[in-house]
């Protein structure tokens, strides 16, 4: 008999502390399939739909996918946004049934104007349709604010297990096993959830230092699972430091079959060590003018890049992406072989589009969403070297051949500097971005990135060096500068030692 399976997503990490909402027209211009666009856009993609799409196949489900839709990093989701996606959902959903399972790769740090935890609302309403007995599983971003509600109404959770995110498709392809064993009857899966009072843990949860919090506890995790009869899948989230809401993180989840007291204590144990780790870092932000003085030492020929994350002004944090701080210091340095991915700025963008290739215009670039946050706009003259739709595809080790669109954009020409300048707020993760404006990245004496973690799995291996500013943007680890209202407290680092 064919079983059928229910998958739909909507994907957001929110900074609450951005002034800039997330609107439907932000999914749109990012990633919004229905249908059968899905499958044409998905299929054959390093992506957690990649993998439903092949699990579908092997298990011979009759798949229902109404929703893919995921939006940049930035403020809250909005009512209206969210609404109309949940009611495309719930209402394919309510067509569809009887299902016998529901697969959901979600993100677990989406807040919206009115749910702090807007994976557990899309949970809280697709259970109320399917009822208490139909397994749900759920994949999550490694960086999930996880909650007590979402554990509670999914029986099933696997999370990221890499940063940069090149483990998407094995996460859900975990997920999705599970709940075909489920959906078997062979096993009953709960999750469990365990955290401590901290903020901002397990080193941000990377996996490019073997020395770092978060590869040592995925070590202790591996243990766990060998050595606990029961436990079908744990999964660690760093959580996302940039959400005010009460639960944000780091977080344990353990997947078991039943509900033993073993696996309260598995999560319990492994959550001491969040707390025990706290404060362990593996990369740490230079101010500017450090920045400049290691920039502006010369290059071994044929050595690569020199890497700079302008790690405050990402737009995968939320960051605004439009921080002029960076490009500022690096002019009044003289440095010359420059390439800057990328300046978000509609209204610059628009009037290098309209000059055309090699003409000349000059532009108030940047520091407009907010000027407190990465610099203010900075009048430049150059030549416009290249035009583009933005449209580009992944060909890196993450989100592989996945279409990205930064917008309509161009690069700007000034002696020793090339600037990408977008429409939309763009994070680099991929050597794709700068080819599109005929910029070779691995010719470059400096890739000036916007851009924390995700950007290494594609560019470290071409660079001379990695180095991180601390530019003034948005998503500040001094997390005292934000004015926290919904947060638990007290917590570390902001109240415990």
């Amino acid at each position: 008999m064919s079983l059928t399976v229910f998958a739909a997503s909507i994907v957001h990490e929110s900074h609450t502390f951005s002034i800039t909402p997330t609107t439907l027209d932000d999914y749109r211009h990012s990633q919004y399939l229905e249908g059968e666009a899905i499958d044409g856009a998905m299929r054959g993609t390093r992506t957690e739909w990649g993998a439903v799409l092949d699990l579908a196949d092997e298990f011979g489900w009759h798949l229902v996918a109404p929703l893919a839709a995921s939006a940049v990093p930035a403020g809250k989701v909005t009512d209206q946004a969210f609404d109309h996606m949940m009611g495309i959902i719930t209402r394919a959903l309510e067509r569809a049934m009887p299902v016998h399972g529901v697969l959901l790769p979600l993100h677990g740090a989406m807040v919206t104007e009115s749910h702090d935890d807007a994976e557990g609302e899309i949970l809280r309403q697709v259970r109320a349709i399917v009822g208490p007995a139909v397994p749900i599983a759920v994949s999550l971003d490694l960086h999930a604010n996880a909650t007590e509600d979402m554990a509670r109404l999914a029986n099933i959770i696997t999370t990221y297990r890499t940063t940069p995110h090149t483990d998407m498709y094995e996460t859900a392809e975990r997920a999705g096993r599970l709940l075909q064993r489920a959906m078997q009857g062979e096993i009953k899966p709960s999750v469990t959830l365990a955290n401590r009072p901290v903020l901002s843990g397990l080193d941000h949860g990377r996996t490019t230092a073997q020395n770092g919090a978060f590869v040592e506890m995925l070590a202790l995790v591996r243990k766990a699972e060998a050595q606990t009869p029961g436990v079908l899948d744990i999964g660690v989230n760093a959580g996302f430091d940039f959400a005010d809401v009460p639960f944000t993180g780091p977080t344990v989840l353990v997947t078991g079959d039943g509900a033993r007291p073993e696996f309260r204590e598995v999560a319990e144990r492994l959550a001491d060590f969040i707390w025990d780790s706290r404060g362990r870092e593996t990369v740490r932000l230079l101010p500017m003018d450090e920045v400049i003085s290691i920039a502006n030492k010369a290059a071994p020929s044929d050595s690569g890049p020199l890497l700079i994350g302008d790690y405050t002004d990402n737009p995968d944090g939320g960051a605004y992406g439009d921080g002029t701080n960076l490009v500022r210091a690096l002019l009044a340095a003289g440095i010359k072989g420059v390439a800057v991915g990328a300046i978000a700025d509609p209204e610059a963008a628009a009037a290098g589009l309209k000059a055309g290739v090699g003409a000349t215009v000059t532009v108030d670039l940047g520091g407009k969403t907010d000027p407190r946050f990465g610099g203010t706009p900075i009048r430049l003259t150059g030549t416009v070297g290249a035009v583009s739709d933005g449209i580009y595809v992944h060909k890196g080790k993450m989100a592989t051949g996945t279409k990205a669109n930064m917008g309509p954009s161009f690069r700007l020409d000034l002696e020793g500097m090339q600037i990408i300048v977008t429409s939309y707020p763009t994070p680099i993760v991929d050597r794709e971005q700068f080819r599109i404006y005929d910029i070779e990245p691995e010719r470059m004496n400096i890739l000036a990135c916007k851009a924390m973690n995700h950007f290494r799995a594609d560019f470290e291996p071409i660079a001379r060096g990695l180095i991180y500013v601390d530019a003034g943007g948005i998503c500040s680890l001094d997390f005292k500068k934000f004015h926290w209202r919904k947060l638990r407290r007290p917590i570390w680092p902001l109240d415990l030692s």
